[in-house]
């Protein structure tokens, strides 16, 4: 298809025929479409052909590409379309073949309107009406204009689809309304956002497609808030004359002649007006008009629908931003919090733990070996569970001490002069508990020939302590839960109670809460012997206590035996801290018992047990992983090898400070030092 590109000029008018496969339009010398104009680039824009036409592609211009007033980076053209580039207006026409001027009325009329505009139509129209009048074919005159106001009312259309700016839609509405009525000038005013009376004009053309200046002043107020107020169209013929306006200062001071104002229809009222007019001709706008300007009236109130719409959807989407960012914000200051919290809790946490660790206990453990952090741990805790009546359960495995530790509560406590009593739950038959619990009366059964006072009868005002309290029958637990609950018991065969005030202390190597759960333990018993819970840690969770109680063995026996005491070698106890014991401190005591009369003056690694002469380094299992930060960890394996070390090196040294700081490589106040922080009591050595 060949096209040509029109421009007039005071100069005259100028054709570039568009040929080939492209064409560039700009300033420079080597360009196919040549136009000096400053306001256009060296290389402005490009036409290329496409099937069944041209296409026009900005070449990213200063002063841009407008193809009917809007805006393009690439538009394929339509015959009749305004092309502005920079300052330069053209128009682009499609060039007729043979054979083209034998076409339709509706063809022609708009091929018409894309060359000429809607004036070019409504004279060629009425060329068509008059040659129909007088062929006696009236009519042509109302097609024609319909078919170009159909055309423009689709592109007014188009527009509220593809076009984002309301000035742009208003613009186009005010330009076709004045191709399409005669119209001198026209306007759009809407409501005003701030809630006043009046409208405000945002768009205000003339006829040449020029803005009006002082549009509002050139408005006649009175008409068009008739059109706003009644919500019905006002149209003038001559203003002049008409007896409704005549008067009117501002239709005397404009000199109008024709008005046509129509209501802008919203949702439930009118939310603006259109207002044509005409100062030189009379009777312009006509009745027949009416459904037209209605019609792009209700264009204009859906472009201002959606520009609220697109407004609010904006306003709702900075408002979603905004909270987002809040949100966002928030979060960080929350988990900057956390973080500083967690760090001043887990700083307070290990100062607490360390003042706990090197406060000076309130009572003596002295029958409990050990200066672990785990043992330093069990005596702070028996500190405050001492001075309580509450009952105790002391949870650890087969030769941990627990009555040791039953023995330590009873014997720092308030009931320290009355008596403590133990029993062995697991060490008595089901048949023997009762009666060794709650006593008997004479008779009660075969051999019972007098009265037997019960355990809980004898520790009156004391303690007892029930160890292996998991292997206690079932039916003897209700018995016991009902004792400990009413604080009486009833010896067997008895008739009256006997009221008992006992602290209860229990015992056991099982896990009771699993006991609970498998149904071989009563739980109201368990929550009644369970308030305050101590745990024992087995011997190779503090294996650093080894040497101290190989020690304190070795002490005992010298002094139960009346023989001299024997030492131990490093090998030897180096073997017997590689060992995992089982049995716990009960296996070591008994250990130390054997390799004592095995040896003579010392003890060797060759008078050990073959398992423990064996035994590799275990690794500690990591117990506290989980509810100790790695950092709380470490810590306590420095100091528990700390504490190693030093009670290793006053034990070679017999207790000599001096020596011991020469094998540690340390002055003696920092040995000193050192001694005070971990808690370590040193006897008076030969210092």
């Amino acid at each position: 298809m060949t096209a040509v590109l029109v421009l007039e000029s005071p100069e005259g008018t100028r054709r570039f025929p568009l040929t080939g496969e492209s064409a560039t339009l700009g300033r420079s010398a080597d360009v196919a479409v040549r136009i000096d104009d400053r306001s256009l680039s060296a290389s402005h824009c490009r036409f290329d052909a496409v099937p069944g036409g041209w296409k026009i592609v900005d070449l990213a211009s200063r002063n841009g590409t407008f193809v009917n007033d809007v805006l393009v980076a690439q538009k394929r053209l339509e015959d009749g379309d305004r092309v502005r580039v920079g300052r330069v207006l053209l128009r682009f026409l499609v060039e007729e073949g043979p054979g083209e001027d034998d076409v339709g009325l509706d063809a022609l009329v708009d091929r018409l309107h894309r060359r000429g505009g809607a004036a070019a139509v409504r004279h060629a129209a009425k060329a068509f009406a008059d040659a129909a009048e007088r062929r006696g074919l009236p009519g042509l005159l109302a097609g024609a204009e319909e078919v170009a106001a159909s055309a423009r009312l689709q592109a007014v259309v188009a527009a509220l689809v593809n076009e984002r700016s309301e000035r742009v839609i208003f613009d186009q509405i005010v330009d076709a309304l004045i191709d399409l009525t005669g119209a001198e000038r026209g306007f759009i005013l809407l409501e005003d956002e701030g809630g006043g009376t009046e409208r405000r004009v945002v768009a205000a053309r003339n006829f040449d497609r020029e803005a009006v200046r002082d549009a509002l002043a050139k408005v006649s107020k009175t008409v068009e808030r008739r059109a706003f107020e009644t919500g019905d169209p006002v149209i003038v013929t001559d203003a002049s004359e008409d007896a409704r306006f005549s008067g009117t200062e501002s239709v005397v001071a404009m000199r109008l002649r024709s008005i046509l104002c129509v209501p802008v229809r919203g949702r439930e009222s009118p939310i603006g007006t259109i207002y044509l007019d005409n100062r030189f001709e009379r009777a312009v706008f006509e009745e027949r008009h009416l459904p037209l300007i209605r019609a792009f009236s209700d264009q204009a109130a859906l472009a201002v629908e959606n520009a609220r719409l697109h407004e609010e959807n904006g306003r709702r989407l900075q408002e979603l931003e905004k909270a987002k960012a809040e949100v966002e914000e928030l979060n960080r200051i929350l988990s900057d919090r956390i973080a500083k919290q967690t760090v001043e809790l887990q700083e307070v946490k290990e100062h607490v733990l360390r003042e706990r660790a090197e406060a000076p206990l309130k009572y003596s453990y002295a029958n409990i070996v050990g200066q672990s952090r785990r043992m330093l741990d069990l005596f702070h805790l028996l500190d405050k569970v001492t001075d309580s009546e509450v009952p105790v359960l002391i949870q650890g495995e087969s030769g941990t001490g627990k009555e040791l530790v039953a023995r330590a509560i009873h014997f720092n406590g308030p009931r320290k002069e009355r008596p403590f009593v133990s029993e062995n739950c697991a060490a008595i038959p089901e048949s023997l508990l009762e009666s060794e619990l709650f006593g008997y009366s004479r008779g009660a059964f075969t051999g019972a020939h007098a009265d037997k006072k019960g355990l809980f009868e004898m520790a009156a005002g004391g303690t007892i302590f029930l160890d292996e309290i998991g292997d206690m029958p079932l039916e003897m637990q209700k018995k016991l839960l009902r004792v400990l609950q009413e604080k009486e018991v009833r010896p067997v065969g008895g008739k009256r109670s006997i009221q008992v005030d006992v602290r209860v202390l229990s015992a056991s190597n099982q896990d009771l809460r699993k006991a609970v759960a498998d149904g071989r333990f009563r739980e109201d018993l368990f929550y009644r012997l369970n308030v305050i819970t101590v745990e024992l840690p087995p011997l190779r969770e503090r294996i650093e206590d080894v040497p101290l109680l190989v020690e304190r063995f070795l002490d005992d026996i010298a002094a139960s035996t009346s023989t001299p005491r024997k030492s131990i070698t490093d090998d030897a106890m180096a073997s017997l801290q590689r060992h995992g014991w089982p049995g716990n401190v009960r296996e070591l005591k008994n250990e130390i018992q054997r390799a004592h009369a095995l040896s003579d003056r010392v003890i060797l690694p060759m008078v050990l047990s073959e398992p423990i002469r064996k035994a590799v380094p275990a690794t500690a299992p990591v117990t506290d992983l989980g509810t100790k930060s790695l950092k709380e960890m470490v810590r306590e394996v420095s100091d528990d090898l700390e504490r190693r070390a030093i009670v290793e090196a006053l034990r070679r040294s017999r207790n000599r400070k001096a020596q011991a700081a020469r094998l540690l490589g340390v002055s003696r106040p920092t040995l000193d030092a050192k001694l005070e922080a971990l808690g370590i009591v040193v006897e008076r050595g030969d210092d």
